[in-house]
């Protein structure tokens, strides 16, 4: 674009030239940080005015826009009939079907610009008006509840996996029999698992590869038969990281029955006392990067403080969740082969676009939210197949491109131009959101950056049908053995108070606990699955030292560790040779 605007092109570049390396403070957060070099390269690359937000505030923006693990009922766009969504009605994001979606042009529905008005406001009006996808699925489900699934059979309260047979959980990759994965590729008859591959028969697993027939294990690798370890590769019949012989083992491990609540707390306990006296943190959970800073990043190149990726990826900056492809983006936050782009959340398929939210397909737009296969469009929502489109309405090539130059310059008159969208333009309920599950944010943090206050039971959000409050049972009555939740709880409305909101027991579910002999959980399965994540690295990146050599090191804020032992790369792998 930048040939074709000069009116902005002469503005920035006063901007751009006199901007000089320095602490700031986030506009949203208070907090400061230094804009150095590198993050003055990226704005004079993509042609757009220096950041208000800190880094970390706009990861947790961004996430503000990912689809989390939530799931809502709101209204059909025309019919009002109850439909499962990702969106929560209270936020004013009306939703249809995905296929219906995907059937029809919204192109109808559209504004002119003002240039009296904000840009954002007029957009928001625009926003809410049209209907977006209720589930926003990759690939056809089976006889499963799920958002963004990548192709789901016979799985329950599932989101972005590829599962069989699964319940609650986010982000699991050719998973079956499972239950409460996140970030788990590879897994079968797995439960309570955090960030790990290739795993059977295995329960309350964290950081860990190629394991068999094991019980809490933190960042182990190829090991068997062990319960209670951290650190360790190659082991077998260890107890808490004791040697047993495997006869010793074999007997302990009878007494020991993970089908009761109280014996499970019983061990967590003893697990989360190893972790804090005996585990030792990498730096970062990265494998097969070069030239690269961050953490969780598989295949990553010249990569600078980026946080889970996998694919090939080249020369990002910033970015988070981004998979396959990846060249040339900065400040990105889920990302499966785009490039080029620069501050986009939720965004697929795309090249060279700005500012843009929940869009598969685009290529050279900006400012767009939840749109498909369209190039040169600015400020757009819902459409598919377009291009020179502002607000939903199409002009010709040399009208649109007379207009973007007047709006982008009066954008950045205003100081709008270079913003993401406000976080009340999400479809996000508060302590659900994205930035609370993955970037360890608290509920007064996310109010911060501007995150929406509703009730979370506003407009029906948590039941298809009222709730009769003769039937609701309290969580206290929960049997402490799987042997004693019999089929009498399906389907029976349970309240937690915390999540001030009801669950119930699925059939299949309580299959699947007593075949694998889970204990009964007690809390919502969004604050399950929570409780999960909260006991990984984040995506909040910060400084700190090497607890063996003092080298400073980048690493991922822990907010349930935080006082853990970081080492070097150098220091880590020393340990494991002579301790692991």
């Amino acid at each position: 674009m930048a040939n074709k605007t000069p009116n902005y092109d002469a503005k920035i570049k006063t901007i751009l030239d006199g901007l000089e390396p320095g602490e700031r403070v986030c506009a949203l957060t208070g907090e400061k940080w230094i804009m150095d070099e590198e993050e003055i390269g990226w704005y004079k690359k993509f042609n757009v005015p220096p950041s208000k937000i800190s880094p970390n505030t706009r990861w947790k923006l961004l996430s503000y826009y990912d689809s989390a693990f939530q799931f809502w009922w709101n209204k059909h766009f025309d019919t009002g009939e109850p439909i499962l969504s990702f969106h929560h009605p209270g936020s004013g994001i009306r939703v249809l079907p995905d296929k219906e979606w995907h059937d029809r042009d919204f192109s109808h529905i559209n504004i002119d610009y003002d240039s009296s008005r904000p840009f954002f406001e007029q957009m928001r009006e625009l926003e809410v008006r049209v209907p977006f996808q209720a589930t926003n699925h990759a690939a056809p489900t089976e006889n499963s509840i799920s958002i963004n699934s990548l192709g789901d059979t016979n799985s329950y309260f599932v989101f972005g996996c590829r599962s069989k047979n699964t319940f609650h959980s986010t982000v699991g990759v050719d998973v079956e029999d499972c239950s409460l994965l996140y970030g788990v590729e590879k897994a079968n008859n797995c439960h309570y698992v955090l960030h790990s591959q290739r795993l059977h028969n295995c329960r309350y697993i964290r950081e860990s590869y190629d394991c068999i027939d094991c019980a809490f294990l933190f960042d182990c690798r190829n090991c068997k038969n062990c319960f209670g370890a951290v650190n360790k590769r190659n082991k077998e019949f260890l107890f808490f990281n004791e040697q047993l012989s495997e006869d010793e083992y074999k007997k302990r491990i009878s007494e020991i029955d993970l089908g009761k609540r109280s014996v499970v707390e019983q061990y967590s306990e003893r697990f989360e006392d190893l972790i804090k006296k005996e585990a030792i943190w990498p730096t970062a959970f990265n494998e097969k990067t070069t030239n690269s800073t961050g953490d969780y990043l598989t295949g990553s190149v010249n990569c600078s403080q980026c946080f889970y990726s996998e694919g090939d990826a080249l020369n990002n900056y910033r970015c988070a969740w981004y998979f396959g492809k990846t060249e040339g983006n900065a400040v990105f936050w889920s990302n499966v082969d785009a490039n080029f782009s620069y501050f986009c959340g939720d965004t697929y398929f795309s090249n060279n676009i700005k500012f843009c939210a929940r869009c598969i397909g685009l290529d050279d737009c900006e400012y767009c939210i939840t749109c498909h296969n369209c190039q040169n469009c600015f400020g757009c929502a819902g459409l598919k197949r377009k291009q020179f489109c502002i607000f939903n309405k199409q002009y010709s090539e040399e009208e649109y491109w007379e207009k973007v130059d007047q709006i982008k310059s009066q954008m950045l008159e205003r100081g709008e131009y270079g913003q993401f969208f406000p976080a009340i333009f999400s479809g996000t309920y508060v302590p659900e959101s994205g930035p609370i599950l993955y970037c360890g944010a608290t509920a007064e943090q996310v109010k911060q950056i501007g995150g929406n206050e509703f009730d979370v039971n506003a407009f029906g959000a948590t039941s298809k049908t009222e709730v009769d409050p003769d039937q609701v049972r309290y969580r206290n009555l929960i049997p402490d053995s799987i042997d004693d939740l019999d089929d009498s709880w399906v389907g029976v409305p349970i309240m937690d108070e915390v999540a001030n909101r009801t669950f119930a027991f699925l059939k299949p579910e309580l299959e699947h606990y007593r075949r694998l002999r889970i204990a009964p959980p007690t809390t919502h399965f969004i604050r399950r699955l929570h409780e999960v994540s909260f006991t990984g690295q984040m995506a909040a990146l910060e400084d700190r030292a090497c607890a063996e050599c003092e080298q400073e090191v980048m690493t991922s804020y822990s907010m349930h560790y935080p006082d853990r032992k970081v080492y070097c790369r150098e220091c880590y792998l020393n340990y494991l040779e002579q301790y692991g």
